[in-house]
């Protein structure tokens, strides 16, 4: 691993640290941190797509966010000054990183006051949608979210009419932290109240079927 040439991209790193920073490129799939593994590094995020998960003792997996670049991973854990990842970060594309010890990340915060704003506005960012959330989308139910969810990821329909939501059933299940089942049960439902339609078990909505989505949620409070 070499070190990043196009550092410039960041003017703020201080040069002293430059030399700390290592480049690294990572494929689609791979883990960049796993939960409860070691929090000694953060990640700078250079390009490229992560997911955010967590797993549980049952097995189920729950995606609860996408990050684009240019983010961090792993400063909270540093910040919280705790000893593991909270959660595991997994590349969705091929992603380019800088990473840093611990320790080199709070040299930066230090020589760098206008970098701390900049975490202190990045990691509340990141911290508010779960505030914001907690009181509502876990009281849901999977019903619930999932029309919420295709709700919010619909688009006008293109030139045959139809918007096609290019998920995986396991993806959908994950990114809402419930089963392939209860989607499946889900969609099946939503269908026979022509919400949507099932094609070779990819999803597809009409914009007359997205107004039956809003009037299925209406109905459903």
């Amino acid at each position: 691993m070499a070190i990043i040439s196009d550092l410039d991209a960041i003017p703020t790193i201080p040069q002293f640290l430059r030399t700390k920073m290592i480049e690294k490129h990572i494929a689609a799939g791979e883990d960049i941190v796993i939960k409860g593994y070691t929090a000694n590094r953060v990640y700078l995020l250079l390009d490229g797509t992560v997911t955010v998960s967590n797993e549980f003792i049952n097995g189920q997996r729950f995606t609860f966010a996408q990050c684009k670049s240019p983010s961090f991973i792993g400063e909270v854990e540093c910040l919280a000054v705790q000893k593991n990842y909270a959660a595991t970060v997994q590349a969705l594309t091929t992603c380019s990183v800088l990473y840093m010890d611990n320790n080199t990340f709070l040299l930066w915060l230090e020589h760098d006051s206008s970098f701390a704003v900049l975490m202190a506005h990045l990691v509340a960012k990141k911290m508010y949608p779960t505030s914001n959330e907690n009181g509502t989308i876990k009281f849901m139910s999977s019903k619930e979210k999932l029309l919420h969810y295709l709700l919010r990821h619909y688009q006008a329909p293109q030139d045959n009419g139809f918007f096609y939501l290019n998920k995986r059933r396991q993806q959908i299940a994950d990114e809402l932290g419930t089963s392939v089942k209860t989607v499946n049960r889900c969609l099946a439902k939503f269908k026979a109240a022509d919400c949507l339609s099932l094609f070779h078990g990819k999803i597809y909505i009409t914009s007359i079927q997205f107004a039956n989505l809003q009037i299925f949620l209406q109905n459903s409070l």
